[in-house]
């Protein structure tokens, strides 16, 4: 009897002592894909019952931090932690208590819950700093980068370039841009090479223009091109070459070999050239078009000559410089229509010159301020950003898409969504993405979800399938004032 008792209690001791390993060994854990300390932390502060796990995320802006790959899904807002770039990562503000450790955001997380210690909001920092590894090291978007899909935005209020993945619809990286680490340098204008090899981007606060390649989105070269309020970027259809724009009162271009990064030349003289902005090259690569910023016209510029030509865009006019007439703003031109189109703030237009002739050929009405123009060649379609124009399906928002058939050269629909002060916009033909970035600089726009390490209001981008017309994700947060935009070709 005695001996039965015994063999008893050891059976029990030994329940007991799987039971309590399997509690130390929690699958969630095991699962989550985080290093061991991030988890440890995560698991206990943030994916707990009526917060950020399995059961309560939904409710919790959509925010899933079970997992690695949940966190890197993001929340409604968009993407939570930017691999590399903490200062722009909103779950470290929400969860940082310390004025010298990064910018705060309220309400502290965990709401209700106590606050994480120094040591573990450096943990946090770092870890993101790191790139945000996987429990086997490996970065997330960090895939094939020779091939990988990607889109550009120009932050210009923080000398910032959103990376985004166009798989995801998320922001995946932040690069630094601008060669003054003490001022704002404003990137206004990102453009994509033609070949895919490349981005560049130019300051309408300095003097540089700055080439990073697509693959790992590092700067490999730059030059100075003098003061200037440089607003566009054109690359020759060969990838070769760009001009730049200079939006003074007495204007100027340069040109640049952007294999060299070397200025070529300045075009420039006295009263040549007002207030230029927009520009189209042409096939041939011999002949510049520009938009007049103010009045009534476009330039012609044949630099090897040199020539220059003014071309009004109403007939029976003469060239003016006043305000408040046209405006022209962009040009595009589509050669399989034979067509330069540009769109016309004051007008609320977009007018097509006959490429052949240079001669108006076609007036078709726009929302409320036109501004930024992007070509599906695949859809045949125009996509124009009409920046302040009324919202009637969102009341309280402001701004639209406009889409014309260029075969028909009407327009075929009104893109109204949750746009406040859209202006950069890009199509990718091979996934059938439209993205647009809307600038939210006016402060009855949006109040952004969190704030930025930098002055100014956060906005916020779109990403559209063509197939559909409906968004991808909802509209996603990223920093200050997005005003460029383009794809990886």
């Amino acid at each position: 009897m005695a001996m039965h008792r015994n063999r008893f209690l050891f059976l029990l001791v030994l329940m007991t002592g799987v039971s309590s390993c399997e509690k130390m060994i929690d699958p969630a854990y095991r699962d989550s894909g985080y290093p061991e300390a991030i988890d440890q932390m995560i698991q206990t502060k943030c994916a707990t019952a009526g917060c950020h796990n399995d059961k309560s995320y939904q409710n919790a802006a959509g925010l899933n931090l079970t997992t690695h790959a949940g966190l890197m899904r993001g929340s409604v807002n968009g993407a939570v932690v930017i691999p590399y770039a903490p200062t722009q990562s909103s779950l470290l503000q929400f969860i940082n208590t310390f004025d010298d450790l990064g910018t705060k955001a309220v309400p502290t997380m965990p709401v209700n819950g106590e606050a994480l210690s120094r040591k573990q909001v450096l943990l946090f920092r770092n870890w993101i700093q790191a790139g945000c590894p996987d429990r086997n090291g490996q970065i997330p978007f960090a895939s094939s980068p020779e091939s990988r899909p990607k889109a550009y935005i120009a932050n210009q209020g923080c000398d910032l370039v959103s990376v985004l993945d166009a798989e995801t619809g998320l922001v995946m990286r932040y690069v630094q841009v601008g060669g003054d680490p003490n001022q704002i340098e404003l990137p206004h204008c990102l453009r994509t090479s033609p070949d895919g090899k490349y981005w560049y981007v130019c300051f309408a606060n300095g003097n540089l223009v700055q080439k990073f390649e697509c693959n790992g989105d590092k700067l490999v070269g730059q030059v100075s091109i003098g003061a200037g309020a440089w607003n566009i970027l054109k690359i020759s259809p060969d990838s070769r070459y760009a001009y730049v724009s200079d939006l003074s009162s007495n204007g100027k271009f340069a040109y640049i070999d952007l294999q060299s990064m070397t200025l070529i030349k300045t075009l420039a003289g006295s009263g040549l050239f007002t207030f230029p902005h927009g520009m189209e090259i042409s096939e041939s690569g011999d002949t510049l078009y520009a938009t007049a910023q103010y009045g009534n016209f476009i330039y012609r510029i044949i630099p090897d000559i040199p020539e220059v030509d003014q071309i009004v865009l109403a007939k029976g006019q003469v060239p003016v410089t006043t305000p408040q007439t046209l405006d022209p703003h962009e040009i595009l031109t589509w050669k399989e229509h034979n067509v330069h189109i540009i769109t016309c703030q004051a007008s609320n237009e977009i007018r097509l010159l006959d490429a052949r002739k240079d001669t108006l050929k076609h007036i078709i009405p726009m929302g409320t301020y036109p501004l930024e123009m992007a070509m599906s060649k695949k859809r045949n379609l125009l996509f124009v950003v009409c920046q302040e124009d009324v919202n009637p399906v969102y009341p309280g928002f402001r701004g639209s898409v406009y889409v014309v058939d260029m075969n028909t050269m009407k327009v075929v629909r009104k893109v109204y969504e949750k746009f406040f002060q859209p202006h950069g916009i890009a199509v990718d033909d091979r996934r059938d993405l439209l993205y647009v970035a809307s600038r939210n600089a006016d402060p009855t726009g949006p109040a952004p979800h969190h704030v930025s390490e930098c002055a100014g209001r956060n906005g916020f981008y779109h990403v559209i399938d063509l197939n559909t017309w409906q968004r991808i994700r909802p509209p996603a947060e990223i920093s200050v004032d997005p005003y460029s935009a383009d794809v990886r070709r």
